[in-house]
């Protein structure tokens, strides 16, 4: 992500030496360059972050519980048999195997969109197993 952040900043760099090289000082265009780039780079990372935010939220909402609550994992064996065959793939190569959404997607010829629709979906039914 830094990388093209630097790319992002030189490309904003090169394009304000460009349009102000005839109107303004060396001096001033660096400092105008200097303040745009900040803006941008800082603009970029809160997006970033509120996106990590949002992420960590609903992971955490949708929490499972400790690996210890042997009763949860019982009847989250007996309940994912029950599952349909996407919500399977999402559940053991997303939730336990750490594969990415876009990867999936790719893989099965669906939406990124559908699979998280469906991860949520599927992460609000397992909750509801595991509160019984």
């Amino acid at each position: 992500m830094y990388e093209d952040l630097f790319q992002e900043d030189l490309i904003i760099y090169a394009e304000m030496l460009e349009e102000l090289a005839t109107d303004k000082a060396r001096t001033e265009i660096d400092k105008l360059s200097f303040k745009k780039v900040l803006w941008q780079t800082l603009n970029r990372l809160k997006r970033e972050q509120r996106v990590c935010e949002r992420n960590t939220d609903m992971n955490e909402a949708y929490d499972l519980g400790e690996e210890a609550d042997w009763n949860n994992l019982v009847v989250l064996k007996q309940e994912v048999n029950k599952l349909s065959k996407m919500e399977q793939i999402i559940f053991y190569e997303h939730l336990l195997s750490d594969k990415k959404i876009t990867q999936l997607a790719a893989e099965y010829g669906t939406s990124r969109r559908a699979l998280t629709r469906l991860k949520h979906d599927l992460l609000v039914k397992l909750r509801k197993m595991l509160v019984k």
